[in-house]
């Protein structure tokens, strides 16, 4: 039986997320919360213009919350209190220690309730991932991770406002790069220093963020996230040194394992259909995710990644925002 699954906000993701349930065994979109719809309906699917009316709706399982920053934390809340399972886009708070109380709430009323994060879905990491905790790379003694996108039409206005984003680069871009570090490594990491940069102009927000950390276990990792003014293309890598070779990883792209020994060659692996646009790997991403939350739901238990990861990294963040005295919602 199919869990009846509510989407509130229909965005870029919110949009997203409807086409990717629409073949998704297991969530059946039954009901939409969107005052402005600006996309075609399927046929039968209930709309509602104000998202209360939605969790009041019984017929409801479980809901997507993708909406602003700043409205995560009363809808989650509210939602658990409605009795409904819940996933939302990160972060799941404007700040990390009321994103807790919310995980206690969902503990507590036995609801899931799952952060989105796309990267740990995306078959490229899944499989680099699996090829690092194999120990294929032998000792790891450094990590960089980098995701430069220009500042397009995508940067929506209510990004541009610490008061509606809670920050800028690094807290959009950034808790996905710090969780995939941690994913992937197997370890946990700690802040230690960086630089904010707002030379795009974009409302109060940072468009750079560098960050130096380590895992737990010494090994330094550096994190450059940026959006830059201009058309220039997507950079994104995340780049794994070890004593058996290096690994460089891109979401969006594939993997290349690059041997120290030589005598094989690099190892090069293309994750995804050539003919495969960005729309549609993430669609992929997305798809995971979904797939993952109802899973956890009808299994009776905690989703992977939890809800406690995506505070994980937030809390990094926030740490960095105390570093650089930038943006801190408190």
């Amino acid at each position: 039986m199919d869990l009846r699954f509510g989407i509130i906000g229909l965005g870029r993701i919110g949009v997203q997320q409807l086409q990717c349930v629409a073949n998704l065994s297991g969530l059946k979109v039954t009901a939409v919360a969107e005052p402005h719809v600006r996309v075609g309906l399927p046929q039968g699917l209930t709309h509602f213009t104000q998202w209360e009316h939605l969790l009041a709706d019984p017929r409801i399982d479980a809901v997507s919350i993708c909406t602003p920053h700043h409205t995560h934390e009363q809808m989650v809340e509210a939602a658990l209190k409605a009795g409904k399972h819940v996933l939302v886009e990160k972060p799941l708070a404007m700040s990390a220690a009321r994103g807790r109380n919310l995980l206690e709430m969902a503990r507590q009323l036995r609801r899931v309730l799952m952060v989105e994060l796309t990267h740990r879905f995306y078959p490229a990491f899944q499989d680099a991932r699996k090829f690092v905790q194999a120990g294929q790379l032998g000792r790891l003694y450094a990590v960089e991770d980098r995701i430069i996108e220009p500042a397009t039409a995508q940067i929506v206005p209510w990004m541009r406002q610490v008061v509606t984003a809670g920050g800028g680069v690094a807290m959009t871009s950034g808790i996905h790069m710090l969780d995939r570090i941690a994913a992937i490594t197997g370890r946990p990491l700690q802040f230690h220093s960086g630089v904010a940069r707002y030379d795009a102009h974009l409302g109060d927000v940072e468009d750079t963020a560098a960050m130096f950390l380590t895992l737990d276990s010494g090994v330094p990792v550096q994190l450059l996230a940026a959006w830059p003014s201009g058309d220039s293309q997507v950079d994104d890598e995340l780049t794994l040194y070890g004593t058996k070779g290096t690994l460089r990883l891109w979401a969006w792209r594939g993997w290349r394992f690059e041997p120290v020994a030589g005598d094989q060659g690099p190892f090069e692996q293309n994750s995804y259909p050539s003919e495969a646009g960005s729309e549609s790997i993430v669609r992929l991403g997305l798809r995971g995710a979904l797939k993952e939350f109802g899973a956890a739901i009808m299994e009776h238990r905690q989703p992977n990644p939890s809800a406690g990861d995506a505070i994980v990294a937030q809390e990094l963040i926030e740490s960095f925002y105390r570093h650089v005295g930038g943006s801190e919602v408190t």
